[in-house]
């Protein structure tokens, strides 16, 4: 046979079976990734032990009646504006989730947790694959999604039953975003409306996605693409149309709620604690320590050394900058994290924290991938003589605060045990909180637990004096500290209780006018002190503001009032 036939059998037995060395080539691209989602698995168990607890999780589940039937009903409310609002979000396909685990496992806390942890193991896998996507090595990759997976940082995420929307939306957005790139690669319209589509999604589970509207154009960047042709503006549209739209609603829902802190600190302020909050989530994403549950604001006046953060912020924007000359890399880890994060930094004041270490689960995936890029780079040199010795130190470091944040996240999904422990834990970083103390206080209460509660919640009025949740939540207390007296015969003083409990309820009200709760729990206490006309008129109350109430019980106060 000659040499050319040889040959030509020998090609031919190359191109035999393409397939299968693709497919072999595929496999162990996602080697890199399957050791690390197990030790996450591992990392996370404790959080499988842990309660539903009283912060957000009642809101969402225990009390939530509409996740209970999972109809045709439901879903129209879930997606209904208004009607869709939940504890100041609109995020319809979070509920959703909700009702389909309650469908499965009623109340069972395991099964919301199991979903929790499923969900971070998949977005896990969805950074693996972005960062490959992006990178095209394993290295890269691997590292990025290990730093995702077992960072500290991101246990609120997943070990808090209230913020399956994090996990959602990140689960949707990096499928986006990795549709995009394949479109930037492909050119294949489908690809763009994919990523649409996805991007829908994420917003339909938690507004923050609509971040994502920024990062289009910086992928743009990183591979060259021209950000001023026609076409990558027009592409651009619908995103940025849909993000304005999904932005509003959820300012109006968070108005609807209540949520914006009444509290409006000028704006020179609210600079200086969007540094403060910048810089701090930067440096947390390298040294997690003094982590906690909850960040409350510094008080007014005792900040203005916080310029030192925009000072430093100002700075570090001018060195990532400077890098261009470098690489591009940097420049796109940097604003990868800065775009993904700015929307939280509390320009516009939501809620009572600063910061919340929930708010760092996409945002560092930027952060991260520069930390891969920069072992990688010194792998690569060590080849060629140079940073040889810095690459062992390097990796041995890595080694090292890999094995810090495994400990610190096992640790740290036992904080999130049950109501308690979550504010316990913010007690230890911050002694004079106000929203733990009465955090805690509610927690005591449910553990049946009331003196403590009492002293809890004292202490948190003591602090804010208007706190309407505290008081409302010390009137429970002493509700049932009432009922425990009546049942042993004690009727003195468990009219003494009721009269504090109904005082509560009163200085709750007064605090917050459409607190439906206390004045359903005020009913109550006019109930058992036989003050039916009182306990009719809070009950009605009650009534219009929203909560549902027993027909039965209206009808039965009626006849008691026209029977005196």
């Amino acid at each position: 046979m000659s040499n050319s036939k040889k040959k030509s059998l020998s090609g031919n037995a190359v191109q035999k079976n393409p397939g299968k060395e693709q497919s072999a080539s595929s496999i162990r691209k996602w080697m890199g990734i399957i050791p690390i989602l197990i030790l996450t698995y591992l990392v996370y168990t404790p959080a499988l032990k842990n309660s539903i607890t009283g912060w957000d999780d009642n809101n969402y589940i225990t009390e939530n009646k509409d996740i209970r039937q999972l109809n045709t009903d439901f879903i129209k409310k879930s997606f209904a504006p208004h009607s869709g609002y939940v504890m100041g979000n609109y995020h319809p396909l979070t509920m959703i989730s909700y009702a389909l685990e309650y469908k499965s496992g009623k109340l069972n806390p395991k099964t919301f947790h199991t979903t929790n942890i499923i969900f971070h193991l998949i977005n896990g896998a969805l950074v693996y694959l972005f960062i490959w996507l992006l990178s095209g090595r394993m290295l890269v990759s691997s590292i990025t999604a290990a730093l995702f997976l077992l960072h500290p940082m991101h246990v609120e995420s997943v070990a808090w039953i209230s913020e399956r929307k994090d996990l959602l939306y990140c689960m949707f957005e990096m499928a986006a975003l990795s549709a995009y790139i394949v479109y930037i690669k492909k050119k294949k319209n489908i690809w763009l409306l994919l990523c649409f589509g996805l991007f829908l999604l994420a917003i339909l589970s938690k507004a923050m996605a609509v971040a994502m509207v920024a990062l289009l154009p910086l992928l743009d960047y990183y591979f060259n693409r021209k950000l001023s042709s026609p076409k990558a503006i027009l592409e651009k549209i619908p995103f940025l149309i849909t993000g304005i739209i999904f932005g509003l609603i959820a300012i109006e829902a968070q108005k609807e709620f209540e949520a914006f802190v009444n509290e409006i600190r000028p704006i020179t302020d609210r600079f200086l604690l969007a540094a403060f909050s910048f810089i701090t989530y930067l440096w947390k994403s390298i040294l997690p320590i003094n982590l906690s549950t909850y960040y409350d604001y510094p008080p007014i006046g005792t900040y203005s050394w916080y310029f030192v953060f925009i000072l430093l912020t100002i700075a570090l924007f001018a060195l990532v900058f400077w890098s261009i000359r470098k690489t591009k890399k940097i420049l796109f880890g940097f604003l990868f994290f800065s775009f993904s994060i700015v929307l939280v930094l509390q320009f516009l004041p939501v809620g009572g924290a600063i910061l919340a270490e929930r708010y760092t689960y996409i945002p560092y995936i930027g952060i991260f991938f520069l930390i891969a890029e920069g072992i990688s780079y010194l792998n690569e040199k060590r080849n060629t003589g140079q940073y040889k010795y810095l690459f062992p130190i390097a990796v041995t470091s890595m080694f090292l605060f890999f094995l810090f944040i495994t400990v610190s996240t096992h640790s740290r999904c036992k904080v999130w045990k049950d109501t308690v422990s979550i504010w316990d834990d913010a007690l230890l970083q911050n002694p004079s909180c106000v929203k733990a103390y009465g955090g805690r206080g509610n927690g005591y209460n449910d553990k049946q637990m009331y003196q403590q509660a009492i002293q809890d919640l004292n202490k948190a009025i003591e602090l804010k004096t208007d706190y309407a949740d505290a008081y409302y939540n010390r009137a429970l207390a002493y509700y049932f500290i009432a009922k425990q007296n009546q049942d042993a015969g004690k009727s003195d003083d468990a009219s003494r209780y009721y009269s504090l409990s109904i005082q509560d309820n009163s200085e709750a009200i007064k605090y917050k006018p459409n607190l439906a709760r206390a004045y359903y729990n005020r009913s109550g206490n006019y109930f058992i002190l036989k003050q039916f006309d009182l306990a009719l008129t809070d009950v009605l109350k009650a009534k219009e503001l929203g909560m549902e109430v027993d027909p039965a019980y209206i009808e039965f106060l009626k006849k008691q009032i026209i029977s005196k």
